[in-house]
């Protein structure tokens, strides 16, 4: 299989949930589809690319170079937008409408496929959530430092939790959980609509900053080892 088949996949799949992803969550999906190769199989990778710990997490040309090949090929679309924040700034949201990329997904294990459309359902619309869960709870990211080549030998599956056995439990306690239950689900109900109203409140202070830093994460990143002089001027 090739690297851009997974490429064209997960902008497919994204685009069926009504998501057009960022050049930085493309990425993000295309290195997670490699973790969780390696965790089924002692550390290979479907694509194969020298991934590094850029300012965003995981990144490398290759995968860029990858997205590239597969719009002048035509499999995926490239929508260019100038930023809100800065008129010389640029960002690309990626789509794919066409049926025959959903075959594509049986080329993969379908231990890596369902955990890649469950990451794409979750984080696909939330680059802060996608970043956090990139940098914290995926095993490659561990103690590296910024320009570091990942290593997918740590890929390791989570634990499973040991099944219990259960005694059987008496009616009365039954009836008691029951009601216990209701005022749960009540109060589950009650929280519920408070969270939404949190969340509306919350908007209010979600100013041009926090947009802009947003819109910073979803661009293209640009490899470390950049070499040359810096001339600093002081002003007079």
């Amino acid at each position: 299989m090739e690297s851009i088949d997974l490429l064209r996949y997960i902008t497919w799949y994204a685009t069926q949930l009504g998501v057009k992803l960022t050049t930085n969550r493309l990425i993000k999906f295309l290195y997670l589809a490699d973790l969780y190769q390696a965790r089924l199989k002692d550390g290979e990778r479907i694509t194969g690319f020298p991934w590094r710990f850029m300012y965003y997490g995981p990144y490398c040309s290759e995968a860029w170079q990858c997205i590239e090949k597969a719009i002048e090929k035509g499999l995926i679309l490239k929508e260019t937008f100038t930023s809100k924040f800065a008129e010389e700034r640029e960002y690309h949201l990626f789509s794919c409408y066409d049926p025959e990329a959903e075959k594509l997904g049986n080329l993969f294990h379908i231990g890596v496929l369902s955990q890649l459309q469950s990451a794409i359902k979750k984080f696909g619309d939330e680059t802060a959530l996608l970043l956090d869960y990139v940098y914290f709870e995926t095993e490659p990211m561990e103690g590296v430092r910024k320009g570091d080549l990942l290593d997918f030998s740590k890929a390791s599956m989570p634990d499973v939790p040991k099944s219990v056995q259960l005694r059987k439990i008496p009616n009365d306690k039954i009836r008691l959980a029951r009601e216990k239950i209701k005022l749960l689900r009540e109060q589950q109900k009650a929280d519920r609509q408070k969270l939404i109203q949190e969340e509306r409140n919350l908007e209010k202070f979600k100013d041009e900053s926090y947009y802009k830093f947003i819109e910073l994460m979803d661009g293209e990143e640009l490899e470390t080892g950049l070499k040359g002089r810096a001339k600093i001027r002081m002003p007079q």
